[in-house]
């Protein structure tokens, strides 16, 4: 069977995120900021930009 990935958009990356940490200091303007500056890899698909949200998860545990 093969993974498929969790592709998310940015607002619905920022909801999962905060899901996991209700708490979290991240913001969606942060997480776009990232996004345009390619510290995160994304899709773009029509006028969206998908992201791995497994990928985002992991680079944001190795920030630091």
């Amino acid at each position: 069977m093969t993974n498929i990935p969790r592709m998310r958009t940015i607002p619905e990356a920022m909801r999962d995120i905060q899901k996991i940490d209700p708490n979290t200091a991240l913001t969606v303007t942060a997480l776009r900021r990232m996004v345009n500056n390619g510290e995160i890899p994304y899709v773009s698909v029509a006028s969206k930009r998908l992201i791995n949200l497994d990928i985002l998860l992991s680079i944001l545990q190795n920030i630091g």
